[in-house]
């Protein structure tokens, strides 16, 4: 019987027809199953949908699952009529499951009703909903032409110097090269992607860049015999390719002091787009070394070093699955204040956001796929009742 209740209310939730009380309920309900008991719903609710139930693997949702359920269950309050703050390491985590199922299932629950009323201008039932970002990126040859990488065709697109530019049938660009002879001058290209945007790259030395929304990577198309060095803009993360006798430098912007972090081989995201107070870099493997004008930081792994033009500091135990969440199609948010939020949520919907009264202070905590309509993502924040949202096409407004 509990089953079919969850069942039911998940399926109330999505066509927007739960109460305050229904939707309290819910978590409740869902608080009081494991791991198990819930991928087995979701598999059923799914099949009940007549959708391709083998495209949704078991394993998947019970990785989204493991996100969202590695919480503090004994610290969950509920109020009367209304959805509070879980006061857990994860708030509204069981609320998450909801947005995360429909993330892998492919939507399967969101429009089994028919005859739907017209939809207001909420969240809970936008106007003008707007879809997530893809794929999309625009790549700059040495020569200043530019390719539209959304649009262009799979295969090879273009031939730079020794360097052969192929591009994948999964969002990713190549680059593979016969080496550089000696005298041969270098020539750079530039991979930018817009707002609503990512892209992979992977360099002539098979090092890997992941490019988040609204940002840009200037690089060789072949790598000298010394060293290897790319600059970027905005968020970017690196798998770098080992090479003792050839260091890797990635250059920052002005905004980090004009420094550079140097690499032999690791990963690590650098977050430097210039709405941000400081540009940010996030060691996961390896070891690297931050150099500006002014000072010099060098990282261990779990650590992530904060510069600015006037300030630096290092922090040990970062989440860094929270901070490269983004290259794995996730928003993860813990205890971040919602002008935080909303930056990422404007970069990768391509939408304006305005504030409506001073923001709420409080920390936010969840995880949501970053495949869901931007209406999906305010609403899960809205079930905190900490903060409310009012849509109008590309707009979106904070209310307090």
């Amino acid at each position: 019987m509990q089953n079919e209740n969850v069942r039911h209310l998940i399926g109330q939730y999505m066509n927007d027809e739960l109460s305050p009380e229904q939707q309290a309920a819910l978590l409740q309900l869902l608080d009081q199953h494991d791991e198990t008991e819930l991928v087995a719903i979701m598999r059923e609710m799914i099949e009940a949908e007549s959708v391709n139930a083998s495209a949704v693997e078991a394993g998947q949702l019970q990785a989204s699952l493991q996100k969202v359920l590695a919480a503090d269950k004994t610290n969950i309050e509920m109020k009367p009529a209304a959805v509070t703050v879980m006061k857990g390491r994860w708030q509204w985590a069981a609320a998450a499951l909801v947005i995360l199922a429909v993330g892998v299932a492919g939507y399967v629950l969101l429009n089994k009703r028919t005859g739907a009323p017209e939809a207001g201008t909420t969240a809970n039932s936008p106007k003008n909903d707007v879809l997530p970002g893809g794929n999309k990126a625009i790549l700059t040859l040495a020569n200043g032409e530019q390719i539209g990488l959304d649009s262009a065709a799979n295969g090879m697109l273009a031939k730079q110097g020794n360097a052969q530019i192929v591009k994948s049938d999964n969002g990713q660009l190549i680059y593979t090269q016969d080496g550089l002879k000696k005298g041969d001058p270098l020539t750079y290209n530039m991979l930018a992607t817009p707002r609503g945007g990512q892209y992979k790259l992977i360099l002539p030395d098979g090092s890997k860049v992941w490019l988040n929304a609204a940002s840009s990577i200037k690089y060789p198309t072949a790598f000298a015999d010394n060293k290897r060095s790319v600059e970027i803009s905005g968020e970017a993360y690196f798998e770098i390719t080992k090479n003792q006798g050839k260091p890797f430098y990635v250059h920052l912007p002005a905004s980090a002091g004009a420094g550079f972090i140097e690499v032999l081989g690791t990963h690590f995201n650098v977050n430097a787009y210039s709405d941000e107070e400081s540009v940010t870099t996030t060691l996961l493997e390896g070891k690297v070394k931050l150099t500006s004008d002014k000072r010099s930081v060098v990282l261990a792994a779990g650590e992530q070093a904060s510069m600015n033009d006037n300030t630096s500091r290092v922090i040990k135990g970062v989440d860094t699955e929270e901070i490269v969440a983004w290259t794995n199609g996730m928003f993860i948010f813990r205890d971040q204040r919602i002008e935080d939020i909303m930056k990422q949520i404007s970069r990768w919907y391509d939408v304006e956001i305005h504030y409506a009264g001073k923001p709420v202070q409080e920390g936010f905590n969840g995880a949501i796929p970053r495949n869901v309509p931007v209406s999906k993502v305010l609403r899960l924040l809205e079930l905190t009742t900490l903060v409310h949202f009012k849509i109008e096409g590309k707009k979106v407004t904070v209310l307090p």
